[in-house]
């Protein structure tokens, strides 16, 4: 597999729209994991990386390449950080959604293709509104309502955002001593603001550029 790049939507190999057939999610709303973007790129060198066990034989326990993923947590209203192995992510591209409008089929390449047209650089404009590039792939998840027990609260989904401010990230510790590549990162940041409904005020935090996107449509 070739590597993720900052701004690719993520998520881990369990996810169950990971499937073989389109179908509707048959889990506990609590189960499902959220999608991420990418928010940087790792690299470790070989001579420097235990790689496999020291116990089993040829049991791999890692990867060269690992990604920094942001996702937001609807319950506290916050974006949330992991730093995950490559081999344990998939992309978005291979999420089979179910359509309700198609009783008797369904299929994912309207919503998949549709967030693969991204525009991927949103113009800075103060004030503009913008939504984080995950939101409706969230909001479409469908569940099957006679298995799945509902759990208030258990989302990923995201508010709109509005622009507040700038900045241009500081490009560190992007290569090793040998001059090979050690981080990949996003060279801008935008400010943006939101009604934080857990602490009942307007929260702000900067993020890289290519999280987000503009006028969707739900």
């Amino acid at each position: 597999m070739s590597n993720f790049i900052v701004g690719d939507i993520v998520t881990i190999k369990s996810h169950p729209l990971f499937s073989n057939t389109h179908k509707k999610i048959n889990a506990l709303t609590s189960l499902v994991p959220p999608l991420m973007v990418v928010k940087e790129v790792l690299f470790d060198k070989e001579e420097k990386k235990i790689l496999y066990s020291n116990e089993i034989k040829k049991a791999k326990i890692a990867d060269l390449t690992k990604y920094v993923c942001v996702y937001f947590n609807a319950n506290k209203s916050e974006f949330v950080e992991k730093t995950i192995y490559h081999s344990l992510v998939k992309g978005y591209l291979d999420l089979k959604y179910y359509r309700k409008e198609e009783k008797s089929k369904s299929s994912n390449i309207d919503l998949v293709l549709e967030v693969a047209k991204y525009k991927h650089n949103v113009d800075y404009e103060f004030g503009k509104c913008v939504q984080f590039k995950t939101k409706k792939l969230e909001h479409r998840k469908s569940y099957d309502a006679n298995t799945v027990e509902r759990i208030p609260g258990i989302s990923f989904q995201t508010p709109d955002f509005i622009l507040t401010g700038i900045k241009n990230e500081e490009q560190k510790d992007l290569f090793f001593n040998d001059g090979t590549q050690k981080k990949q990162m996003s060279t801008q940041l935008f400010k943006v603001m939101w009604f934080n409904h857990y602490q009942q005020k307007f929260s702000e935090d900067y993020l890289p550029k290519e999280f987000f996107v503009e006028d969707l449509e739900i």
